[in-house]
């Protein structure tokens, strides 16, 4: 995966994870989808330091 598409990537999980919050805010279904995304974060800055620069 190269740096354009991780941070594209990334960006458009961020802003999910805001709109979510903000509709859905305090119900089961928002919840799921924040930690969907919160995981989803946690793993491309994983792969972020664990692969490095690429491109």
């Amino acid at each position: 995966m190269n740096n354009t598409l991780r941070w594209l990537l990334l960006g458009l999980v961020i802003a999910v994870n805001v709109a979510v919050s903000i509709l859905f805010d305090g119900t089961w279904y928002g919840t799921v989808v924040n930690v969907i995304s919160g995981l989803t974060v946690i793993g491309l800055v994983l792969d972020y330091l664990v692969r490095g620069r690429e491109n």
